[in-house]
């Protein structure tokens, strides 16, 4: 991509405003879809003039689909149509629990049945296209485990800097699991994490997992006038998950993986396990053979580490996106 595609540091909200906004304007159709009766999946599609393919985005931890704008336009105007839906317990989606702040699901499986029940429709919409699957956090833990669920129906997979196993501070994995899973058992699998709060509204980009100031405050206001938005702590139940779907990946998941993996890893991570991140790519990559193209070998699934990036890679500075971007456009072509 040239320097001139990715949107500027210093004149991003000017940008998005008079530029991403109306253009995403013009493609984007919303809309529910209901794989359950009763329970409602929003989706956002944005269409591409000149498809090449079709991209599923699945969102990560607290976040909604129009965290996803600035990703759904490089896209878009790379050729691509676009469909993101609120997972459950985001956005404008069906919920399990009443608290606003609070992020619960009973099972893991919830989540991949959802996106591919979306990502069934935007294939049959688009038949003649292939379909791609991007994933962020703990969205790209679901979608590894979507990939595996579904083998045939997803063209490439790119994760970035996917929640194979959630980062659990200072307590040790185990001793978080067996916590989750106690209080699972005795009935309080919908009350918050030790230490998780509800929204306040105050958080610091200095905390967050962006590198760029700018784009962490367009969508904090956005977040801020939408109290479907004030989504901020996990629940025990959706830890309890978390380890279930860690254990899927590490034990099956990768076993059944047959598309083409991108695996993009943040050098300065906090939310998520570096050491699962590269076993599972090893496991990939122990399965599946390379592929030869001319003089080049190209790994089934390849990783590429961003050292000085924060959770957030495409919340990043300009010149990390444009690295970013050229290796996710690089494995599409």
């Amino acid at each position: 991509m040239k320097d001139s595609v990715i949107l500027s540091d210093t004149q991003y909200k000017y940008q998005m405003e008079h530029l991403v906004l109306p253009y995403l304007k013009e493609r984007m159709s919303t809309f529910w879809l209901e794989r359950e009766k009763g329970n409602k999946i929003y989706c956002i599609s944005y269409q591409a003039e000149s498809p090449r393919g079709t991209i599923l985005i699945s969102h990560g931890f607290t976040e909604t689909s129009e965290k996803y704008m600035e990703v759904a336009y490089y896209f878009v105007c790379a050729g691509y149509h676009i469909y993101i839906i609120d997972h459950c317990g985001h956005g404008h989606s069906y919920r399990l629990v009443r608290d606003p702040s609070l992020v619960h699901i009973d099972q893991y499986e919830r989540y991949v049945d959802d996106l591919l029940f979306a990502a069934q429709f935007a294939k049959e919409a688009n038949s003649t296209l292939p379909l791609y699957l991007y994933g962020h956090s703990m969205g790209g833990g679901i979608a590894a485990a979507a990939a595996a669920f579904s083998p045939q129906l997803f063209h490439k997979v790119i994760l970035s800097s996917p929640m194979i196993r959630p980062s659990t501070g200072n307590a040790p994995w185990f001793a978080a699991c067996l916590i989750s899973t106690v209080f699972c058992k005795s009935g309080k699998s919908g009350t918050y994490v030790l230490g998780q709060k509800p929204y306040q509204g105050n958080e610091s980009f200095e905390n967050s997992a962006s590198l760029s100031r700018e784009r962490f405050s367009f969508y904090s206001d956005i977040r801020d006038r939408n109290p479907l938005f004030h989504l901020n702590a996990a629940s025990y139940g959706w830890l309890h998950e978390a380890m279930r779907l860690n254990h899927f990946l590490q034990s099956k998941g990768w076993k059944q993986i047959q598309a083409p993996v991108l695996l993009f890893q943040a050098g300065k991570d906090t939310f998520i396990s570096e050491d699962e991140q590269n076993l599972f790519v090893t496991k990939l990559n122990r399965r599946n053979p390379s592929t030869h193209i001319g003089k080049n070998t190209v790994p089934f699934a390849k990783l590429i580490r961003i050292p000085e990036a924060k959770h957030e890679i495409f919340n990043s500075n300009t010149a990390i996106l444009e690295k970013y971007w050229s290796e996710i456009f690089d494995f599409l072509n």
